[in-house]
């Protein structure tokens, strides 16, 4: 197994991460092709996808003798937007290999059900399934230029008046998790006054694109550090530096006020917003059983004295 990240934009693994179908492209011996969608995840080294429980002769399927033949192959997981300027995709090209038991197997199930809970109903077959998995040689990588959206990202300071445009922003990037948690987030029943009254602890912070709002995020002022929380960024506008900005919005408040460290809150569960505060240089500071269910909440912290 490689190990270590494939080179290629932080937008683009968090994208190569969130992305919830991929096309998978391979070829026979001949170099017939065959393009399929799939459900699969990214754990920063290699992309896994296995087969699911359908009655689909597992290991004869057309994908997976191809690979026998030719192990090279494409994955593609892309943004699609009827606005243009919202367009994103990310092409990783490797070499395949298909597992039908071992360690690495075992995980990479465990993570596609993580992913997906649709497949906590279909279950995965952990004695006749298989899994592809693939090693990138390059990972390809394209959006727009920051200056392709209308106007610039703007990162503004929200006040009491603000509120209903933060829940907003809130619920719209919140609305994801509504069927994936295993214990329901909070966050989809804050009222206006739930997040006027949470402002009044620290304050919050509006990305906008032109006058559209994109995104949210509120802070807390906590003795000896920043509390960020609710980051929210609108789903057309993934990947393209929006919780980025958010963030550094709050590092900046932070070091302005002398304040020394950040600190965040995130779902175990979710891996991949795990793997974007760590991009950002946060860490895990402490761990404990979530209060409502099986899940755990995570402490990240960055220390800005040692971050410029």
């Amino acid at each position: 197994m490689t190990s270590g990240a494939p080179e290629a934009p932080a937008w683009a693994l968090a994208l190569l991460r969130e992305a919830r179908v991929a096309r998978l492209a391979t070829a026979d011996a001949g170099g017939r092709p065959l393009v399929v969608p799939v459900c699969y995840v990214f754990d920063g080294a290699r992309c896994y996808s296995a087969v699911d429980g359908k009655p689909k002769s597992t290991r004869n399927l057309r994908r997976l003798k191809n690979i026998a033949d030719n192990p090279q192959v494409s994955l593609v997981a892309d943004v699609w937007d009827e606005d243009w300027r919202n367009l994103a995709w990310v092409i990783v090209e490797g070499r395949a290999e298909v597992l039908a038991s071992g360690g690495e197997f075992t995980r990479a199930v465990d993570q596609l059900v993580a992913k997906y809970p649709q497949y906590q109903a279909l279950g995965l077959d952990r004695q006749q399934g298989a899994v592809v998995a693939i090693t990138p040689d390059r990972v390809l990588a394209w959006r727009p230029p920051p200056g392709s959206l209308p106007g610039q990202l703007r990162i503004d300071p929200a006040g009491a008046a603000d509120a209903d445009l933060v829940r907003e922003s809130m619920r719209r990037a919140f609305g994801q998790y509504r069927e994936r948690l295993a214990v329901p987030t909070s966050a989809l029943e804050e009222t206006v006054a739930d997040v006027r009254t949470a402002m009044a602890r620290g304050g919050a912070f509006l990305a906008r694109d032109g006058e559209t709002v994109v995104g949210s995020v509120r802070y807390q002022l906590r003795e000896g550090h920043v509390y960020a929380e609710r980051v929210s960024v609108d789903p057309a506008y993934r990947g393209r530096g929006v919780g980025a900005a958010l963030m550094r919005a709050i590092e900046d408040l932070a070091r302005a006020a002398d304040y020394p460290e950040i600190q965040i809150g995130v779902r175990a569960s979710l891996s991949a917003n795990m793997r974007f505060y760590e991009d950002l240089g946060y860490r895990t500071r402490s761990s404990a059983p979530h209060p409502r269910g099986a899940d755990y909440d995570m402490t990240l912290s960055k220390d800005l004295r040692r971050a410029p």
